[in-house]
């Protein structure tokens, strides 16, 4: 009896405990079931009631603490600096748009101003004149004057003074670039037509009124023929040597003075040496003058005897960066102190133009020999006319 009741209180204890762990796991699971459900980890530690108290609390500083803070710092900054003061600099202008448009090349720069020197003749003279084949071209007098040098114009310049000679090639293709640079720049300064130029004989007289020597360009055989050409009035390597000296003679036939050709740079090589050969001799003939402005030697391997010839130190009509063409400028300064002068051929675009402007005006004046044995000249150099460079 005792071992049936004691069997019991064992089971009935056994059913009571077994009902306890029920009852507070369904309670736990009740609890958890109830729980918030926080949107992140911020909303917990701010809303979670069993959560400690943090280590470390973050406080962010209100608009007007961190004005201070700023304030604070500006004030430190300040006093820094003027305990190491500087030079106060200058406030730099506030360019217009007249300061930028006078900083861009361009010829309406160049003002008119009278001609500094004058030409004996303006316009074609007979006696150096002849009639071939329906064509006016230059020749030698029966007196042996030869048209580069009657339609020259020598000048002396002082003692000391280094000859700079300027010729602008490729002229005449835009009419109004042509009649600003022949009124605006020295009369010294020599000018060049393209071939193509129209009216050549007006433009050419015009220039030669403002004193300007006047020469006719003489275009070679492009280097690059398969891409580019110079047109139907270039000295082509696949032309006959006869239609090469029509070629000449039919740019010659410009109805105004011509003193000579400058020879733009192409071909020069075996290819068309016996080509050239005729055209050299052809110039010798008729008294004209070479100014040899490629970039090589090849024409200058072509021996005429009695052509009146010059090769130029300075070519500028590849790169025209303003930097570059005062390198180029800078180059022909020393070769005029080298040698005492100095031939610059340039093309007819306005940042050279303008460059070489600026670079005449930073010229010394003329002085005579005993005062300038007193002066500092820093560029003693005088422009010249081509012509004046060569010796026949």
């Amino acid at each position: 009896m005792i071992k049936k009741v004691t069997s019991y209180k064992i089971l009935i204890s056994s059913v009571v405990l077994a009902i306890l762990i029920i009852a507070v796991i369904g309670f736990w699971f009740a609890d958890e079931k109830s729980a918030p459900v926080y949107l992140n980890k911020i909303d917990k530690l701010m809303f979670d009631t069993n959560n400690k108290a943090p280590k470390f609390v973050l406080t962010l500083p209100d608009a007007d603490q961190m004005q201070s803070q700023q304030n604070s710092q500006i004030s430190t900054e300040a006093a820094f600096e003027a305990k190491t003061e500087k030079p106060v600099e200058s406030v730099k202008k506030t360019e217009t748009l007249e300061d930028i448009i006078m900083q861009i090349p361009n010829l309406v720069l160049l003002l008119p101003k009278p001609a500094t020197q004058q030409l004996k003749h303006i316009t074609l003279a007979d006696d150096l004149t002849e009639s071939f084949e329906k064509k006016l071209l230059p020749k030698v007098s029966e007196d042996g004057r030869k048209p580069w040098n009657e339609y020259g114009k020598s000048v002396n310049i002082k003692p000391n003074f280094k000859k700079v000679a300027i010729v602008i090639k490729g002229l005449g293709l835009d009419a109004v670039s042509l009649d600003k640079i022949v009124k605006g720049l020295d009369s010294e300064i020599s000018v060049s037509l393209s071939p193509y130029a129209s009216d050549a004989g007006t433009k050419l007289i015009s220039a030669r009124q403002y004193g300007h020597e006047t020469y006719i360009d003489l275009l070679l055989s492009s280097k690059n023929f398969l891409k580019s050409d110079n047109g139907p009035m270039s000295m082509s390597i696949t032309i006959s040597i006869e239609e090469a000296l029509n070629r000449l003679r039919t740019s010659l036939d410009a109805g105004a003075p011509i003193g000579g050709v400058v020879v733009n740079d192409g071909i020069a090589d075996d290819d068309n040496k016996e080509l050239l050969f005729s055209i050299l001799k052809e110039l010798k003939n008729r008294g004209l003058l070479l100014i040899d402005a490629t970039h090589g030697d090849g024409l200058n391997k072509i021996k005429v005897e009695g052509l009146p010839r010059r090769k130029a130190d300075i070519v500028i009509d590849n790169d025209f960066n303003r930097d570059v063409i005062r390198k180029q400028l800078q180059q022909a300064e020393d070769i005029a102190f080298k040698k005492g002068h100095v031939l610059v051929v340039i093309d007819p675009k306005p940042v050279a133009i303008i460059e070489v402007y600026n670079w005449i005006k930073e010229f010394s004046p003329q002085v005579e020999y005993e005062d300038a044995k007193n002066m500092e000249l820093k560029k003693p150099f005088a422009v010249v006319p081509v012509s004046n460079l060569v010796i026949d």
